[in-house]
């Protein structure tokens, strides 16, 4: 006895077929033992043989598309199967197994509501931060509409980015997780929190504007990150892949947003310079030296200086 499985795009397991006897027959005929619904699979694509020495054999029976292993877009006729090779027939995945094929140890099984402590921690650690945020930043006198909305707007992102990866991941590999989803999204909210608070306090104590400028390569990089980690939990299947797209999407992001700010900062009449440092906090976190009268003055009398030879020419 064997089992033919067919699999996804992500490797995961659609269905399994008990089969028995000497050979078994699979393609898109109804006189086969496994039919795949695969217009790209011949009607009797290949069959499943045993070979001298006992072990498995995909074979092609003159298919149009062929037959090939794993990745490989390269046609065999025959193809040893060892219940780990996947097999590619049209646009099909199969893998073969024997009833006697090891398989996984059972995992432990977690109650789902442990994970209900943590969103409840990971969404209050977001809205507090997110609140606290907004306070320092303030300038005039506080508007309680102003918190709702930004306390409303986190709240219709965060569970539409994860209601969005949830049906994603639904749809691709069977099962929604949203709550898996929606912990990466959270934590990824209270990342992205932390690290705009850190960036902008460091720049407006310091006086660092170059910081406050450039705050979007980690806010690409983290996201970057959020959507891999979202990737690997719809399917654990080609991680690397995964991991090398989002990281060169991040750094194209980066690249197409630095020659944005430099276009930006090379224009006189477009460049904000007020807004380099976007964010003004109690002068308590201030670390840098302030500049004294005498030295705004002359840095003044300088500008003006050069202000009327440039009026001149």
């Amino acid at each position: 006895m064997i089992w033919v499985e067919v699999l996804s795009r992500s490797h995961a397991v659609l269905a399994r077929h008990r089969c028995d006897g000497p050979e078994i027959r699979i393609g898109r005929g109804y006189d086969n033992d496994v039919v795949l619904d695969d217009p790209w699979v011949d009607p009797s694509h290949l069959r499943i043989v045993r070979s001298e020495t006992g072990g498995l054999m995909a074979e092609d029976l003159g298919s149009v598309n062929g037959l090939h292993s794993d990745r490989s877009t390269d046609r065999v006729e025959r193809l040893a199967i060892d219940g780990n090779r996947l097999i590619g027939v049209g646009r099909t995945w199969l893998r073969v197994r024997e009833a006697s094929h090891d398989v996984a140890p059972a995992r432990v099984a977690q109650r789902q509501a442990r994970g209900i402590p943590l969103l409840v921690v990971l969404g209050a650690a977001s809205v507090g931060l997110t609140l606290l945020s907004l306070w320092l930043s303030e300038t005039s006198e506080p508007k309680p509409s102003s918190y709702v909305a930004v306390l409303l707007l986190l709240c219709g992102i965060v569970l539409v980015w994860a209601g969005g990866w949830a049906a994603l991941s639904r749809l691709f590999s069977g099962h929604a997780a949203f709550e898996r989803n929606l912990l990466i999204a959270l934590g990824g909210a209270l990342a992205f929190s932390l690290g705009g608070e850190a960036f902008g306090i460091a720049a407006f104590t310091l006086s660092w504007s170059d910081l406050a400028a450039y705050d979007y390569v980690g806010a690409w990089a983290l996201l970057a990150g959020v959507t891999f980690l979202h990737l690997r939990e719809m399917s654990s299947a080609r991680l690397g892949l995964k991991g090398s797209v989002t990281a060169v999407l991040a750094v194209v992001a980066i690249g197409a947003h630095t020659l944005f700010q430099l276009d930006r900062a090379a224009d006189p009449f477009g460049a904000d310079r007020q807004g380099e440092v976007r964010r003004y906090l109690p002068p308590a976190f201030r670390l840098a030296p302030l500049r004294s009268e005498e030295d705004f003055l002359a840095s003044a009398a300088r500008l003006q200086t050069q202000i009327d030879h440039d009026r001149a020419e």
